[in-house]
């Protein structure tokens, strides 16, 4: 078997907004990766991760959207043979540790010819295998790994970009040192959406400022700075549910000295969240944190 490795994603912008049609910006992160593997004797690890394939096979044979294009007699057939995914991407993290397993499989079983599917077409697919680990997937995270390309949804629209030029700051990923359960948050979010203030608040002026983050970094815009601060503002002000408690005073911190902004990596609630540091802060102020430049 062809031990292809699939990488981890960092979502730039979009966490939630995705969801309600909002722009967003994910890259690959080469950190961290899977592959798939099959073998005969198989540690505890492995055999917690053989069970969970099992499980996700049991969730494809059922839908007959996915089972038309993956070869689910081959998965089945490897499954016995020990079949599991080997990966150092932190689970419940925030980075895509089910987005690489489900771009593993998706590549290695699918029996449609790439070529006739458009990016939407491979997304929707994605989204729907990922649904079983998160109960609602937008596909970008298993999309990202797929092609190890960054992604900007745009309108429903998906370009791959080769590149991102990141002259204005310096990007890391904070591990917050705590899990955090996305179908958790996301239910957190479907519940505070109820609220008609919170929704209204959300739809126009978080999705806005989004797009306009996005926008600004893609075109090396000098405006990318105020953007972001603001950004981190409102999400600081309306996500306190998913920031934990000792990262709020570095998020805090940062607003009040305008060295670097926060934002959350994903869902919150735990694992990594994103800075942008403008006066490399992160390296003296963060020392009780694992970060990871981009």
């Amino acid at each position: 078997m062809e031990n292809k490795n699939f990488y981890s994603k960092v979502l730039l912008f979009g966490e939630y907004g995705i969801i309600s049609n909002s722009n967003a910006l994910s890259i690959p992160f080469k950190e961290f990766y899977g592959f798939l593997k099959k073998s005969t004797i198989l540690n505890q690890e492995q055999k917690d991760s053989n069970d969970k394939l099992i499980e996700l096979y049991h969730y494809i044979s059922d839908n007959n959207i996915i089972n038309a294009v993956i070869d689910i007699q081959s998965l089945k057939n490897d499954l016995e043979l020990g079949l599991h995914f080997e990966s150092s991407i932190p689970v419940a993290s925030g980075v895509g540790s089910s987005g690489a397993l489900v771009a593993s499989i998706f590549h290695r079983y699918l029996r449609t010819d790439i070529k006739d599917l458009s990016l939407e077409e491979i997304k929707h697919l994605l989204s729907i295998i990922e649904s079983k680990f998160h109960g609602q997937s937008s596909g970008l995270d298993p999309l990202v790994s797929f092609y190890n390309k960054s992604i900007f949804l745009s309108n429903k629209k998906i370009k791959l970009i080769d590149d991102i030029d990141y002259r204005n700051c310096k990007i890391y990923i904070i591990d917050s040192k705590i899990n955090a359960s996305t179908k958790e948050m996301i239910q957190i979010f479907n519940n505070k959406m109820k609220d008609k203030n919170f929704s209204n608040f959300f739809n126009t002026v978080f999705i806005n400022k989004t797009n306009v983050c996005i926008d600004n970094l893609l075109n090396n815009s000098s405006s990318f700075q105020n953007s972001i601060k603001e950004l981190s503002e409102i999400t600081f002000k309306n996500f306190q549910e998913m920031i934990p408690s000792q990262i709020k005073e570095k998020w805090e911190y940062g607003l009040k000295t305008n060295s670097y902004f926060m934002k959350l990596c994903g869902s919150g609630g735990g694992g990594f969240f994103t800075v942008f540091d403008f006066e490399s802060q992160v390296c003296s102020g963060f020392i009780d944190f694992k970060s990871f430049q981009i």
